[in-house]
């Protein structure tokens, strides 16, 4: 994908050199562009389809909300909003975004508990921005009829993407995760524009302190299911190991309290965002390790993998909520 003409459509000033690529994603690279306006992250893709449109305004509104409330991340290159939020149309169907270079390293896992209490409260003040979601957006958690799962299981094991006892545990994994949208769905209408990707790779530890970091997620959550997710996904659970740190854990949801959070139950329910969250991931890695998006056979393969992990993981979720629960009311 070219990037040339694109620092000058988004109005980023004269580029001074040739842009160097910060993330070879096959189909979502990303370069770091230097102008005469500064350094900045440059971003372009090719949207799948016109639903995206509605998506990135979700997205946009959050991150334009959060930007102007002084929320430490990098500046993006605008905060109006156009019809996909801060992305801009660049020609040939391309839309493209851009914000502030920020020097600064990713944390590393395990995180300290000082970081910990950092990103619950980070959560905190993100849901008191209260932006409404959208609920015509194709971007939650979204059930399927059973003769596709049927399909998209049958094409996933011929093709040895998944062994048939993976399928099996994906399949009770779609179960449980349908039971505990509909057991919830009270709250599931209740929710706002959250960041919902609180991770590692989005997080920065910049001169001044951790900066968050890509909201190309951004979409429907509930703060308290947010803050669930993030509080284990910093406390080791998805990056690397399946054990997380109570410590840690225990550090966020702190966080989030001290930063005016409003702390849910502390049973299984807190758990639901995450565990549909991980099945639609998994569902979306299924597609995109079976070749329904395009890509080369090793960017199919390493999606493949991903979706081996996520099945793994769904597995000790479920095993492991009630321990969990516990550990959300200490």
């Amino acid at each position: 994908m070219d990037v040339t003409g694109v620092p000058e459509q988004l109005d980023l000033g004269r580029p001074l050199r040739p842009p160097t690529v910060l993330k070879d994603d096959e189909q979502n690279p990303v370069w770091r562009v230097e102008t005469d306006s500064g350094p900045w992250v440059v971003k372009v893709l090719q949207p799948w389809g016109d639903f995206w449109l509605r998506m990135a305004a979700q997205s946009g509104s959050l991150e334009a909300a959060a930007w102007e409330s002084g929320m430490a991340m990098p500046e993006p290159h605008t905060t109006v909003l156009g019809e996909a939020g801060l992305w801009r149309p660049v020609g040939g169907g391309r839309y493209a975004r851009a914000v502030r270079f920020v020097e600064g390293a990713h944390p590393e896992p395990p995180a300290s508990e000082a970081l910990a209490g950092w990103i619950g409260g980070a959560v905190a003040r993100l849901a008191r921005l209260g932006v409404p979601s959208d609920p015509t957006v194709d971007g939650d958690y979204k059930s399927h009829p059973r003769e596709e799962w049927d399909d998209w299981f049958e094409e996933a094991e011929r093709l040895r993407t998944l062994s048939a006892d993976e399928v099996r545990r994906f399949r009770h994994a779609v179960d449980r995760a349908e039971a505990m949208v509909a057991a919830n769905r009270d709250l599931w209408e209740k929710k706002q524009v959250m960041h919902r990707d609180l991770r590692f790779p989005n997080l920065l530890i910049g001169a001044d302190g951790p900066v968050l970091l890509d909201f190309d997620a951004a979409g429907a959550q509930l703060p308290w299911w947010e803050l669930v997710q993030a509080a284990f996904q910093t406390a080791g659970f998805g990056d690397g190991s399946l054990v997380p740190e109570r410590r840690i854990v225990a550090a966020c949801v702190a966080g989030y309290a001290d930063a005016g959070g409003e702390v849910g139950p502390a049973d299984e329910s807190a758990f639901a965002g995450m565990f549909a969250g991980r099945v639609g991931a998994a569902t979306w890695q299924m597609w995109m390790a079976s070749g329904h998006r395009g890509g080369s056979p090793e960017f199919q393969a390493g999606f493949g993998r991903m979706l081996r992990e996520s099945v793994a993981a769904m597995d000790v979720t479920l095993k492991s909520l009630p321990e969990w629960s516990g550990w959300l009311a200490a």
